[in-house]
């Protein structure tokens, strides 16, 4: 493909590229997303960098990532973008402070979206940033149906993440970085969930062994 973008600017994206590329490995190194799947953008002025379709997070090239206009027109790339561009790029339209958008099937997350129950946001941390999770119907992987659920959401400009029921999660940030560690706080969210439950349950518990932690217990 012949490359629609400006020396001047080429020279700009390169920095944009090895942010996005840094932070698609980093997605596999916190085990957010694996393979092929999931995908990321990130806003370059009045440009935009996606994941290329069906390229691999961990392995993914320069040459992998589409560079396109708010419209969806492949400026520069060598693959076709994300099948979820038009969610991406509605978002970037309706929120001028987002300026990185990411899109996982991150397990502990999904699950909770595969069963269609809101992640408890039971940490300090987790309530102060996060505020609330929604949840947005199920619908086709790139359809229209599901573009237009996912920017309905983030209208509210306090909304920095969901999960699409029966498929993972997106986040958003002022950067793709930021976009990350939301998505990071997430997925940690939906662990700590899930391990507060093991408290409900009726465990047996040896008296001695109990005593040994009390006696032992650090002030």
């Amino acid at each position: 493909m012949v490359s629609k973008v400006r020396p001047q600017q080429d020279s700009e994206l390169m920095k944009y590229k090895k942010e996005f590329l840094r932070i698609a490995r980093r997605a596999v190194e916190m085990r957010l997303q694996s393979s092929t799947g999931g995908n990321i953008s990130m806003r370059c002025s009045s440009q935009f960098l996606v994941k290329g379709r069906g390229s691999s997070f961990y392995d993914l090239k320069e040459s992998e990532i589409s560079v396109v206009d708010i419209d969806g027109h492949v400026l520069q790339g060598a693959q076709e973008p994300s099948k979820e561009i038009h969610f991406h790029l509605g978002v970037y339209r309706n929120r001028e402070d987002v300026c990185g958008v990411v899109h996982y099937h991150a397990p502990f997350s999904t699950a909770y979206a595969a069963k269609g129950v809101s992640i408890p946001l039971l940490t300090v941390h987790a309530k102060r940033i996060l505020k609330k999770i929604p949840i947005i119907p199920e619908a086709a992987e790139g359809s229209q149906e599901l573009a237009d659920h996912v920017i309905s959401a983030f209208r509210d400009r306090e909304v920095r993440a969901i999960l699409l029921a029966g498929h993972g999660l997106v986040a958003v940030g002022n950067t793709l970085s930021e976009a990350q560690n939301i998505a990071e706080l997430v997925e940690e969210s939906a662990k700590v969930s899930l391990l507060v439950r093991l408290f409900d349950r009726k465990v047996p518990r040896k008296t001695g062994v109990v005593g040994w932690v009390k006696a032992h217990n650090i002030k």
